[in-house]
This record gives structure tokens, sequence and C-alpha cells, in this order.
């Protein structure tokens, strides 16, 4: 591992720093975690990011102290600086009456949740594995008719979102200003493949966390093995040359 003041480190959220629930509003940062990341903010001048499909201000409320760069619906929100912004969704119209057909739609799917996020709607079915057919074939038709839209899968979700917005755009666009320092992205989902992506292509590498295929070049076996590593990571010297 890079020393950490030569370190620009990307971490997904859901998978990585916490335990994936059942419903995306049952999670909880183990105690401490919050403190570690800010020593990691501090330790590497602000070149730390959650770069997390979640929504911005649900980071934000489950980490209130953390100062440093958040990323949330897999790029389309961001907090830079402490100045938020939100990446355009297109034909807002045809966004909204999309929102509202699935609102209609999961009212007939028992188990399936939607999750509305400021320019994506996903569709959760861990409580319901059956309807994984239906999710997918419902987003596909709408991509169809959503101008500029693009169904994206990850861990028993599917998510209808702007074709122009991922994690390796946000975290390409990150290194454009921390050209200094070496990428490491970890992350546990087929959506942090992005991230790995990005990183690689600046001179860093990936850490997959879990199972299943991967390009990252490393792996930890679950959310307590992250923990561990950021952990060990502050214990280690600054580099002094």
């Amino acid at each position: 591992m890079p020393a950490l003041d030569h370190a620009a480190l990307f971490l997904d959220f859901d998978g990585t720093l916490v335990d994936i629930a059942s419903r995306p509003d049952g999670v909880t940062l183990a105690s401490g975690m919050e403190d570690v990341l800010g020593a990691l903010h501090r330790r590497t001048n602000g070149r730390v990011a959650i770069v997390s499909g979640r929504r911005l201000d649900q980071l934000e409320q489950i980490m209130p102290s953390f100062q440093g760069v958040l990323i949330g619906s897999h790029g389309a929100e961001s907090r830079i600086g402490g100045v938020h912004e939100i990446a355009a969704d297109g034909d807002r119209a045809a966004f909204l009456a999309t929102r509202d057909m699935l609102r209609a739609w999961v009212g007939y799917h028992e188990g399936v949740l939607l999750e509305e996020k400021p320019v994506s709607l996903v569709l959760h079915y861990r409580q319901a594995p059956e309807e994984e057919g239906n999710c997918t074939g419902i987003l596909a038709a709408l991509s169809q008719v959503l101008p500029g839209f693009a169904v994206r899968p990850s861990k028993m979700a599917m998510e209808l979102m702007p074709q122009n917005v991922s994690k390796k755009e946000a975290v390409l666009g990150l290194l454009k200003d921390w050209t200094d320092r070496t990428p490491v992205a970890i992350g546990d989902d087929r959506t942090d493949e992005d991230m790995f992506a990005a990183a690689e292509s600046c001179g860093g590498f990936g850490i997959k966390v879990g199972e299943g295929e991967t390009s990252a070049q490393m792996r930890l076996d679950g959310v307590e093995e992250v923990h561990a590593l950021l952990k060990n990571w502050l214990e280690t010297p600054e580099d002094l040359s």
C-alpha cells in the first residue's frame, strides 16, 4: 500500500464500509469508523472520497462529522469542498412520469422496493428474489422511452440512471486534481469495477471485497477486513522522503 501522504483513497459504502442490509435504511456504521475515516481524510490531506450508490443526503446523515468528499448516486451527486452538485437529468417531465409509473408498478409486486434518487430510480428485490426478471424487464422497457438513460445492475437491485453517470467518471474527475497521488479503490459490487478501472488507468489499483469475478488486483473477504486494513494503514508512518 502507498504511504497515506502519497495516496488517494476511493471507498464504496454498502458492502465495503457497512454490511449490506435487507433495506437501504437498515445499515449501521461500526463504532469508531467515522473517526477512522476522519483520520484518513487528514492524513491524505483530503484525498479520501466515499463513492456510493446511495443518495448524498443519506451518506451525510450516516456520517455527519466526515468532512471529506462524498459522491452519491453513482456519481450523479457530489459534495466536494462543501459544495453540493447534482447532475442534469435531461427531460424532467419524462423522468417524473417514469417515477410515477414505477410507484404504481411496485404496488403489484410484493417485496420490491422503489428507491427514488434525484436523477435515478432503483428497484430493490432482496426481499423478493423471484422478482429479478420482472424488475429487469420493466426498467429495460422504460429505458427505451427515456432518452439518455440505461439500466445498471447491482447486488439484488436494478437502477435506471443517466448513461453519462458512473463511478468511473466520478473517480477520474477527482484524479484530474489529485495527479500526484496513487489511487486505491475499494468496493464489492459490479458498479465498483468502474472505480477499479479508473484507479488502474491512473497508476493505482483496486481491491475487491468479497466473492465474485473482478478486475481488481487484490481482494478482502468482507467489511471487517476493510476496517482492519484502514486502521492498520493509519498506523504506518508517513513517507519522509
